[in-house]
């Protein structure tokens, strides 16, 4: 079997499989049709044979409804893009939260974006000022 230089494949293959899931796509020629796309250009995701190409990203996205510049991102497709919405390599916590969000309801997406925002407020409320420099330790 002819294989091509992927190494996202398995991380990728594994988001998709959760997104399907969450979607209610219990199989990919289902997925496929949704997305418009041929079934065997997953199965041949899946074994490796080819990656997904970016017009193929894009349709598949719109059928999952998530962000197709981080679908690219995670493909490792992303270069034809202007500018992917998230970097390639996140730390694994990070990576899990957007799993969630992605795989999510859309009353849980709008529990976890709240959350997110009272962490964003927390960190912009304690991060330093740019003429306070370092922040001073006690003692």
């Amino acid at each position: 079997m002819r294989t091509v230089e992927w190494p996202e494949r398995e991380a990728f293959v594994a988001h998709l499989d959760r997104l399907k899931e969450a979607r209610g796509f219990r199989y990919d020629v289902a997925l496929a049709e949704a997305a418009d796309i041929s079934h065997s250009a997953i199965s041949n995701w899946r074994s490796g044979k080819q990656k997904p190409s970016l017009a193929a990203i894009t349709k598949l996205a719109s059928a999952l409804d998530v962000s197709a510049h981080d679908l690219a991102a995670r493909a490792g497709v992303a270069e034809g893009f202007a500018q992917a919405s998230t970097p390639t390599q996140l730390p694994p916590e990070l990576e899990a939260l957007l799993d969630h969000y992605q795989t999510a309801e859309p009353n849980r997406r709008s529990e976890l974006l709240s959350f997110v925002a009272r962490v964003n407020e927390w960190f912009e409320a304690t991060a330093p000022r740019p003429s306070e420099g370092r922040p001073r330790r006690a003692g």
